[in-house]
């Protein structure tokens, strides 16, 4: 039985980071959606329709929460829904996802959340980000702008981008800062969170970026996709591919996860980038559920490989693990601590970092109770103990949909906040640009 269940909801803006960072393949072959809606003033839905949905959402989500209340007080939430309520008059489209949002990440669960991503027919802006340390850097974008690869962004429409940050902070539902800053990467390149926060007013908006020579440019970007065939990215350039790109990442089997044996080191490594095979595919009703690996028979290879080789250590990647059904995992580390070659100290290293989410943790929490893993990298993005098993709400009128936990899991005793690696150790810009895996590195 699932711990976390598959939460696409949470994880989906994670993936287009996963694709750029790992080589994770999504269905479609691309970073993708179609087009924006061009005038956020427009309401597809009324007045009194939102006012509905806020009703809806108000009585229904303290019933169907496992605890909707543990951090957020009840005058603090019907405060909130009552204020929105009343503005709904003043506000357009966008801002009254924003506010809802923000009322969602107040409640402090990260399985909580509106979705900005549910509604098809609207793209981001062409440019992917993630932090490097205090920089937010540009590490994909189309071949139209790749002059901005590598660049940090200093502002957005003139705003500081601190300042951005701080703003869309406030949308973020999150249990801890590793959280916070894959998702607040990914919600700047968002149309709807930049016009509901009124930091643009027009599709268009123009990115201020500095390069290590200290020069800005400033670009303007508007919506649009990136596919396979346009993309540009940091890593095209790298003068090695690291071990965790040395896969196909347009194989959906391979995407997951996969396995390679290094002879010179001497170490197996196990990239697990999703909890999730044929048989949870199948329920969760995905239509190619058949075109997914079985967990159990990948197991299997994945122990004769071990058994058939000199190896010496054995290396799971969690990095890019966004969650998913936490059984499969469960059911393979008891076999991997029978394997003499893998006990004691120093023989299995787990790697670990901000997007390792959800039933990733509890992952790294099966290898710390059933072996003796070293974890390294960084704090998880999930935390060790908290909500989830979730579930969905779609508004009536709207259609936006709005995920929320109907479980608890105190799995971790005494474990507060993200799960914690042994060996901390942050990746550099100017080692991923050279290919460099500073966390894989510190492990060979």
């Amino acid at each position: 039985m699932s711990i976390f269940s598959k939460q696409k909801i949470s994880i989906v803006l994670c993936i287009i980071l996963v694709v750029v960072l790992s080589g994770c393949s999504h269905n479609d072959g691309g970073i993708s959606a179609t087009k924006v809606i061009k005038c956020p003033e427009e309401r597809i839905v009324t007045d009194n329709m939102w006012l509905q949905d806020i009703d809806y959402l108000h009585n229904k989500l303290p019933k169907v929460h496992a605890n909707l209340y543990h951090d957020m007080d009840k005058e603090t939430f019907d405060r909130e829904i009552s204020d929105l309520k009343k503005d709904v008059p003043k506000l357009n489209k966008y801002q009254i996802e924003c506010r809802i949002a923000k009322i969602m990440a107040m409640v402090k669960d990260s399985h909580t959340q509106l979705s900005f991503v549910t509604n098809k027919g609207e793209s981001k802006y062409p440019i992917v980000l993630n932090w490097f340390g205090n920089d937010l850097r540009v590490i994909a974008t189309d071949r139209q702008h790749k002059n901005i690869l590598g660049k940090k962004v200093t502002a957005i429409n003139d705003e500081s981008i601190n300042d951005v940050i701080k703003k869309v902070n406030t949308l973020v539902s999150h249990e801890n800062d590793q959280w916070l800053k894959v998702i607040s990467a990914q919600y700047v390149t968002i149309p709807e969170v930049l016009s509901g926060l009124k930091i643009t007013s027009r599709d268009e908006v123009q990115f201020s970026l500095k390069g290590d020579d200290n020069k800005i440019i400033k670009v303007k970007l508007e919506p649009h996709d990136i596919t396979r065939n346009n993309i540009v990215q940091v890593k095209d350039s790298m003068n090695v591919k690291p071990l965790r790109l040395q896969y196909d990442p347009h194989n959906l089997k391979e995407s997951l996860y996969w396995y390679k044996y290094i002879p010179k080191d001497k170490i197996l490594y196990f990239q697990y980038n999703s909890c999730e095979d044929r048989s949870t595919a199948e329920n969760e009703g995905i239509k190619n559920y058949k075109d997914y690996p079985d967990f159990n028979k990948f197991s299997e290879e994945l122990l004769k490989a071990i058994n058939g080789n000199d190896v010496n250590k054995f290396v799971v990647d969690l990095r890019n693990n966004g969650g998913g059904d936490s059984s499969l995992m469960s059911s393979l580390v008891p076999k991997l601590q029978k394997i003499q070659k893998l006990q004691g100290k120093n023989k299995i290293f787990v790697l670990i970092g901000n997007r390792t989410f959800s039933s990733a943790v509890l992952a790294a929490d099966d290898f710390k109770n059933s072996t003796s893993a070293v974890f390294v990298g960084e704090p998880t993005g999930g935390n060790a103990n908290g909500y989830g098993d979730v579930g969905t709400l779609v508004l009536p009128n709207s259609k936006l949909k709005v995920s929320y936990s109907d479980k608890y899991f105190d799995r971790c005793p005494g474990i507060q906040g993200s799960f914690m690696p042994d060996v901390n150790v942050e990746e550099s810009y100017e080692h991923y640009k050279k290919g460099i895996d500073d966390v894989y590195e510190s492990v060979k």
